[in-house]
């Protein structure tokens, strides 16, 4: 028995059997009739369950949920009743996340499967979700668990996710990349979503939900789903997934909680400086003040909107090993200096990610070293904000030196050539 358990827990998602008899898309062993009415009425369920009669099935699922809806067996059954319902199969599912010729089978799925899948999908959830509810507030009898149904559930949401992605035309393998060990998310290519914007970044959340409860078994789901999970070793793909799970169940909670969130994770900027500090999109889009002005992704931002760092819920960085946000934005002389692309503009001070949580240390390298504001606070952002509204090159009302002077940072690396190129491209 402990065998068969250690297999359902570490086998490959795809061809193990042992994954196939512990989740939610098969039945169970039969359970025992006791004499009380829930205990029979969950029995009947299955035994209605195992005859496919899954619409019968559902209803005395139902009727023991209506009597104790702490009966985890009863949820698990009703789950998977209105899976077998919608007709949904884990393999098929598997089968178009896997990739060829660099994309998923999603792609080159018709509309009607696609809206087949969503639904059903979508169906399963409003069951699921009380249970899952219930059972992380430790209102049900735990035989059953969220870990219990972990994989499934991210197969689910991995799934749904690709879908929202596919009615966008973009594939949910070029979402996520791996790099020196660690699972990145591209969240600037969620720029143009639109309306499912927030339904996909809820999905996100729900996945990394789902891999917290048992990363172990979730690292095979992914292997399927992003196929350069592959190139890490079991331990090193637990460990990068871990961290991923966190991080997008932080940004999920940032977007429910206020959609505006979404242009601090998606905007990649426009390359101009539009806060006024001199420093052309410096900051990378993380939830963090990369340049110590006390503005958190001003320039990144496609609203414009000033976000004062005393004010913003920080966002975990995640991964990022360097700054990657956009093409072209390699080239961008960010801190002002006459060199484009050197090596401060292109990485964070402290290299790895783990360290940057444990310091509060997320600054790019350009502005540690020898970079000095000439004020602070209030008077510093006052003064910026004089500068952002001064582009009109016919009439500065704000020379360099005064900026120099008022605010310094980036300011102090410019000549006044190249004050005058920061005017190009303003309205």
């Amino acid at each position: 028995m402990k065998r068969m358990k250690k297999l359902c827990l570490y086998a490959a998602i795809a061809l193990s059997a042992g994954f196939v008899g512990c989740n939610l898309f098969n039945p169970t062993e039969s359970a025992n009739i006791d004499s009380d009415d829930t205990d029979a009425l969950t029995y009947e369920g299955y035994i209605h369950f195992r005859n496919a009669e899954y619409t019968l099935a559902r209803t005395f699922f139902e009727r023991t949920l209506a009597v104790d809806s702490t009966i985890s067996e009863a949820w698990y059954g009703l789950a998977k009743s209105v899976l077998n319902q919608q007709k949904l199969n884990v393999f098929e599912m598997l089968k178009y996340a896997n990739s060829k010729d660099g994309q998923s089978a999603f792609m080159s799925m018709d509309d009607s499967t696609a809206e087949h899948y969503k639904s059903g999908i979508d169906s399963v959830m409003k069951v699921l979700e009380p249970f899952i509810e219930r059972d992380t507030t430790g209102r049900t009898d735990g035989k059953v668990t969220f870990k219990t149904i972990s994989a499934s559930y991210t197969v689910l949401h991995l799934t749904k996710a690709a879908l929202l992605l596919r009615s966008n035309a973009q594939d949910l393998t070029k979402l996520f990349n791996v790099s020196g060990g660690t699972i990145d998310v591209d969240w600037s290519s969620l720029k143009d979503i639109g309306e499912k914007s927030v339904e996909l970044f809820e999905t996100l959340g729900d996945i990394g939900g789902a891999i917290k409860a048992d990363p172990s078994i979730a690292t095979e789901v992914l292997r399927t789903y992003v196929p350069e999970a592959g190139l890490l070793s079991d331990s090193g793909l637990t460990v990068a997934t871990e961290s991923m799970a966190s991080y997008l169940v932080t940004v999920s909670d940032a977007v429910v909680n206020n959609e505006d969130a979404i242009l601090a994770f998606t905007s990649v900027g426009d390359m101009i400086d539009r806060d006024g500090d001199g420093c052309i999109d410096e900051e990378i889009t993380d939830g963090y003040d990369n340049d110590g002005d006390g503005l958190v992704d001003e320039d990144m931002r496609t609203n414009k909107a000033m976000v004062y760092e005393t004010d913003l819920l920080h966002h975990k960085p995640g991964q990022v090993a360097s700054i990657k946000t956009g093409e072209g934005y390699e080239n961008v002389d960010i801190d002002g200096n006459g060199e484009p692309n050197d090596e401060l503009e292109r990485a964070f001070y402290t290299a790895n990610s783990n360290d940057r949580d444990a310091l509060g240390e997320h600054r790019i390298g350009a502005f540690v070293i020898d970079f000095k504001w000439s004020t602070s606070g209030d008077q510093l952002h006052y003064a910026m904000g004089l500068a952002a509204k001064d582009t009109d090159p016919n009439n500065i009302q704000y020379n360099l030196k005064w900026r120099q002077e008022n605010i310094g940072g980036c300011w102090n690396n410019y000549n006044e050539e190249r004050f005058l190129k920061w005017f190009e491209g303003r309205d």
